[in-house]
């Protein structure tokens, strides 16, 4: 897997102008407008997303490897996956929804300026102890707090 880590790869934003949160995190994945939801979401990660999909998601966010080790699983894990061509596991899916929830999240919270809020993912934040958003998306319970704050964000509500 090659590293992506540029803005570059967001020159074109991958919502319009009335993207839901659900259609953006789909398309973060490379899946269809029929995935816009989260029960949609849920049922696909639990039969595992194509992992095409994982290509798709380090595009949009600009991912580097490690980021990608360390949110969705380990390197050995994703390559062996990649070469046999087989789907991302439940597991992984998961985490990837996870990170393609948030990322969609701060990208209309940010009036769909996907550099600014790849900038914000990655920059510590006081309301979080000091840890970046994505740091934090390892864990489910990380993951809710990053939301609490773009909730907050959101609705102008600041600490």
């Amino acid at each position: 897997m090659e590293t992506l880590h540029s803005v570059e790869a967001t020159k074109r934003h991958p919502i319009g102008r009335e993207a839901t949160v659900g259609a953006t995190t789909a398309r973060l994945l490379g899946l269809s407008k029929s995935y816009g939801s989260e029960l949609s979401l849920a049922a696909r990660a639990e039969h595992g997303l194509p992992f095409s999909a994982l290509h798709s998601l380090r595009k949009w966010l600009a991912l580097t490897d490690d980021e990608v080790y360390q949110l969705i699983g380990p390197r050995r894990t994703l390559s062996r996956r990649e070469a046999a061509r087989q789907p991302l596991s439940r597991d992984e899916s998961d985490r990837a929804v996870r990170l393609a929830r948030v990322g969609a999240h701060a990208m209309n919270v940010f009036n769909r300026e996907p550099e600014y809020a790849l900038e914000w993912l990655r920059k510590a934040q006081a309301d979080l102890g000091d840890r970046s958003p994505l740091q934090l998306l390892a864990t489910d319970s990380g993951a809710r707090a990053v939301e609490e704050v773009l909730v907050a964000l959101e609705h102008g509500i600041f600490a």
